[in-house]
């Protein structure tokens, strides 16, 4: 059991930061960095030019919807062997001709919350002109942090 458990953490950590993901499109300092309770726009943390980002939850191994981009990025999960589990997030950054996976550990100072868990009182924290969305189109995707319940949660959406 042990030894499956090492297989697919070193998959998941080959897709994250092997060939088929450029280490440098998300920058991992200047994301943990982002400040609470702002809006940080996707072109400020990547140089990658991106048609879309999009989340993938713990245990989410592909994304839900049935257009091209999805299908798209499905196969790419798919042909990598792309293994979600309960400790890992991922933000998935499709560009025009390359896909790559950001994934983070979860922790008590960096966890995710996807659209559908934004509660009101989620809501009334979030800067203004931020949408939270599970997939964002690439010229607003955007980040922003809350604190919530001793957690700091990360949330992908769109800031215009």
């Amino acid at each position: 059991m042990r030894l499956m458990r090492f297989i697919a953490l070193a998959a998941m950590a080959l897709i994250a930061y092997g060939p088929s993901a450029n280490a440098g499109s998300l920058d991992e300092d200047a994301f943990r960095n982002i400040p609470v309770g702002k809006a940080t726009k996707f072109s400020n943390l990547s140089s990658l030019d991106a048609q879309a980002v999009c989340l993938l939850q713990p245990y989410q191994d592909r994304l839900p919807s049935n257009n091209a981009l999805a299908a798209r990025v499905n196969d790419y999960l798919a042909a990598n062997n792309y293994v979600p589990d309960e400790e890992h997030f991922a933000f998935v950054l499709i560009g025009k001709e390359a896909i790559e996976i950001a994934a983070f550990n979860r922790s008590q100072k960096l966890d995710v919350l996807a659209k559908h868990e934004v509660s009101p009182s989620v809501e009334e924290m979030l800067p203004k002109g931020f949408a939270p969305h599970d997939c964002a189109s690439g010229q607003f995707a955007a980040f922003t942090k809350i604190g919530f319940r001793a957690r700091t949660y990360v949330l992908l959406g769109e800031a215009r």
